[in-house]
């Protein structure tokens, strides 16, 4: 890595700082642990400040120095000395003697005698021994603020150090403030000597006797900040315990080490849109992502981007393009898929657009955001390379080695994940800081906002809110929004009003910044689609009776149900009448083979299978909503469970979805046909399958069935449909006024719980995070659930927690990997990396019923948690997973449960133990 000047030049200046201070300064020990010996407290200090010039000088994008000083009202180069100097003096509360005198550990004895050896007392003072705990980050805060106060600074800039652990401290802290007032006198001298000189080296004096330190927001993005510096400075493989070397050399090797990648910096845009998308895509921009382009290139400030667009016009590249156009000044990209599924099939679309649409030369890291990246090959092949290589003439992708891990992949230049990663930001949760930094300087995408419920909206606008305040550029793509939800995601961005859209406006785009709204109407593709909707009862005799009438000469036919059990269901009696042509999707398979089914689906009805080479002459999929969206298969007829009208609208996407030679379908699937189910009753009121209900609400399901079509044109209805249906007097037959109204209270009250839920772990809007504390105000307790990355992502999900198992066949003592090929290990055994990582590959959730109670959650957590194998605990891969051992039939029980798990069918419950299968 190439250092700057004025990073070279900071750390020339301090040259020799740590080696000049007193030997009581010097005897004070920051780091521990190494068998080189230990880092004393001035080194690890003035190596965060170096590291902090680094970044600041490297990695802060224009956007954000430049928020952050319109926040402070300073200038943007006394915005770095404050940094550079809250970096330098992060870790003053290990100055303390809580911290230095940790005698109990045998392995620190030495250092705290060479403490007391420099003339600083060890001995604690009464009030500091009544503490049950002293956190040095606490003690950081209470030093700094006592010393900001003194020479007459805005002692907010405290709350920084105090949170450069992730949290800020909870209470008053007066009994920590009064042991800190009673130190003798070789400690607050050491306090002094370090405060000052710190301040002298990072010319801060001045930067902060006009900066303002009660910006709560500026202090969040600042403690981030502070929190990059101090891990970069904290890596021992880049800071080494021993210092033989300049600090301009040592920090020249840190930042080698570091790897750290400068802004995002696309090519330009200024050119038309024709040479961009032929630079970036290969091909030329369609109408609507020309327009789209257009709309983002004339944006002379941050700014919300919606476009509202059919399955199939492009708008995953619109976005991207558009994104170009928004990114300059811009740290990177966040493109936020509704899937895990759906973020790896995207990433290596965006790797290579990432690659052809910056400057040249210019180095990118890359990061894919979810759980189980490191399975995903394509992401890990990208950690071969490194940075600042000879890579040709057009830029280059890299998965930087720093920058990757849950937390710190977020920072990386270009990041394909899931929705949640982006959610979290809304979340109060430790080290919310440095997910706050990452974003706040990206141009973030969401796709599929369509699929949000209530819970997980609320989410989404308090993101979009966080994300405006700091500047950043928001891109929204979906095929069917509601008038009011394009109206809350305009007002989460700005305050300006939405100006009156035309009821046939689609495709629409709506470009909202800080000062105005306006709506770009495109002009519409030409009908594409013509379907005939008719409806099936939900008999499954009927249901088969059905597809052999419209699959007598063949064809291939996409069930989609609600829910795995019905999926399963019908699997089984459509199964035993096609046997070889019956094909079984939903999320219940293990992670492996859920992927090879899929794409083995996108291969046979994909655009490039034609009958008689690649398209089969009959296939009949059966699946759940994973075949709703961002998959791009091609059936000739459609029968779907009832579902509210957008994502029956969606649905419907997956018929007839390319233009294909008459040939490739048989003559009576030649005009699509739609076929609805899961109604149960039609009189007097219509009446749901109880799953449908339970997932979508009566008053949607009412409002669809009464609204739906007997014709449905493509794109010609979508907007009018979906206005309806959602619309507060969405037009319902008479007969259905008292079922109407009670559906209408019932989903009232749904809307209330699900935001009173959403709010309990929820930010406040920025402009009601008065104070620091404020912002991230949870218990250490609450901080310490929400520090999973797991109950992170439930956390703005409506969902019911479930449990994430790995099945394996079970022996006498021993297992094997399920799926064939493994050979037997010992309990106690750790699996080599080939059949861990297969293992990990192999996560499937269990049934939420099964862990919905807490009696039944203890027993079957508690109950899988005896039967994991040990060795596992060995694993990178495999500790802390659960593991779900099988018998030879391919079933288990597990507290009042008997599950099964099969190729054919996936995961399912067979008993509930209350003396009824399942």
């Amino acid at each position: 890595m190439h250092l700057p000047p004025s990073t070279l030049e900071f750390a020339q200046r301090a040259n020799g700082w740590a080696a000049r201070r007193s030997p009581q300064a010097k005897a004070l020990w920051a780091k521990s642990g190494d068998e080189t010996g230990h880092l004393c407290l001035p080194q690890h200090l003035v190596d965060t400040a170096c590291a902090a010039a680094a970044v600041y000088d490297v990695w802060v994008p224009r956007r954000m120095k430049e928020w952050l000083a319109g926040r402070l009202e300073i200038d943007e180069d006394d915005v770095r000395r404050i940094y550079l100097w809250l970096s330098g003096v992060h870790d003053i509360g290990k100055a303390t003697v809580t911290f230095q005198s940790q005698s109990y550990k045998e392995e620190f004895e030495h250092l705290v005698s060479a403490v007391r050896d420099s003339g600083l007392p060890v001995e604690m003072n009464s009030d500091e021994r009544s503490l049950t705990k002293f956190p040095h980050g606490v003690a950081s805060g209470i030093i700094l603020k006592k010393w900001l106060r003194k020479c007459g600074y805005d002692p907010g800039f405290s709350g920084v150090v105090d949170a450069h652990h992730g949290i800020p401290s909870s209470g008053d802290g007066a009994n920590e403030e009064r042991s800190l007032t009673r130190y003798k006198s070789p400690w607050k001298a050491v306090h002094a000597e370090l405060l000052d000189e710190m301040a002298n080296l990072t010319n801060a004096r001045e930067a902060l006797e006009h900066a303002r330190g009660d910006n709560v927001k500026a202090l969040q993005i600042l403690t981030g900040l502070v929190v990059m510096a101090d891990w970069i400075a904290s890596n021992q493989d880049a800071f080494p315990m021993v210092v033989g070397e300049s600090q301009e050399e040592r920090l020249c090797r840190g930042m080698e080490a570091t790897d750290l990648t400068g802004p995002w910096s696309p090519a330009k845009t200024d050119v038309g849109s024709d040479r961009v998308f032929e630079r970036a895509f290969g091909f030329a921009p369609r109408p609507v992502q020309r327009a789209f382009f257009d709309a983002a290139s004339h944006l002379k400030q941050p700014g919300l981007l919606i476009l509202e667009a059919e399955t199939g016009v492009g708008k995953t590249e619109g976005a991207l393009a558009a994104a170009m156009a928004m990114g300059k000044g811009a740290q990177g990209i966040y493109f936020a898929a509704p899937t895990m599924a759906t973020a790896n099939g995207l990433l290596e679309r965006v790797m290579k657009w990432a690659e052809s649409s910056v400057e040249d030369d210019h180095v990118s890291s890359m990061y894919l955001a979810h759980s189980k990246n490191q399975l995903s090959e394509s992401y890990q092949k990208l950690r071969y390379y490194g940075v600042g290589k000879d890579h040709g003439k057009q830029g280059h992708v890299v998965a930087s080695s720093w920058m990757s891990g849950r937390r710190r992949g977020l920072l990386s230049n270009v990041v394909v994940g899931t929705i949640d990663q982006v959610l979290m930001m809304a979340l109060k949760q430790r080290y919310s800081m440095l997910r706050h930094v990452a974003l706040a300087g990206k141009v973030v995408i969401f796709d599929e906002v369509h699929a949000f419920d209530t819970y997980t909206s609320d989410y989404l606008m308090r993101t979009i809110r966080w994300l405006a305040y700091y500047g950043a550029s928001v891109i929204v793509m979906t095929a069917t929004l509601p008038p009011e939800r394009r109206q809350a995601l305009v007002a989460a961005y700005t305050e300006a009003e939405l100006p009156d859209i035309p009821s046939d406006a689609y495709p629409l785009i709506t470009v909202a910044t800080q000062e105005s709204v306006e709506t770009i109407s495109v002009d519409p593709a030409p009908t594409n689609l013509v379907a005939e909707i008719r409806y099936l009862s939900d008999e499954l005799d009927d249901l088969t009776a059905e597809l052999g009438e419209l699959l007598v000469d063949g064809g291939c036919a996409l069930v989609i149900c609600n829910t795995i059990a019905r999926a399963q269901e019908a699997y089984r009696r459509i199964a035993s009448g096609y046997p070889n042509d019956t094909e079984l999707h939903h999320a219940g398979f293990v992670a492996w083979q859920r992927a090879e089914k899929e794409d083995g689906l996108r291969a046979a009805l994909g655009p490039d299978a034609h009958r008689g080479q690649g398209r089969p002459y009959r296939r009949i999929v059966v699946a759940t909503q994973v075949a709703e969206q961002s998959l791009d298969i091609d059936a000739d007829v459609l029968i779907t469970d009832i579902a509210p009208i957008d994502l029956i609208i969606q649905r419907i996407g997956r018929v007839h979805r390319h233009r294909r030679p008459e040939s490739d379908r048989p003559k009576r699937l030649q005009s699509p046909q739609v076929i609805v189910r899961a109604i149960v009753g039609r009189d007097p009121v219509p009446e749901f399958d109880s799953g449908a209900a339970a997932i979508y609400g009566t008053k949607l399901l009412l409002a669809t069935l009464a609204n739906l079509p007997q014709t449905f044109r493509r794109p010609d209805d979508i907007p009018g449909l979906v206005r309806t249906v959602y619309s507060a007097d969405s037009r319902i037959p008479s007969a259905w006024a008292r079922a109407w109204e009670e559906a209408v209270a019932e989903d009232d009250q749904r809307q209330v719980e699900a935001h009173s839920r959403a709010g309990t772990y929820m930010l406040p809007v920025p402009e009601e995070a008065k104070q620091f504390t404020a912002l991230f105000g949870l218990t250490d307790q609450a901080m310490a659930f929400l520090d999973r990355e797991e109950a992170g992502n439930a956390q703005v999900r409506d969902a019911e927690p479930s449990v994430e198992v790995i099945p394996i066949v079970a022996g006498e003592s021993v297992y094997r990997p399920y799926g064939g090929g493994f050979k037997d290990f010992e309990d106690s055994e750790e699996p080599p990396y080939k059949e861990a990582r297969h293992l990990a590959a192999s996560t499937v959730r269990l049934p939420a019923r099964m862990t919905r109670w807490d009696d039944d959650f203890d027993a079957v957590v508690g109950g899988l948690e005896q039967i994991t194998p040990i060795g596992w605990q060995q694993s990178n891969l495999l500790k802390g997973q659960l593991a779900l051992p099988l018998d030879q039939h391919g079933e288990i029980t597990i507290g009042r449960f008997t599950v099964r798990y099969t190729d054919e069918l996936g995961i399912e419950i067979v008993s509930d133990g209350r003396g009824s299968d399942v």
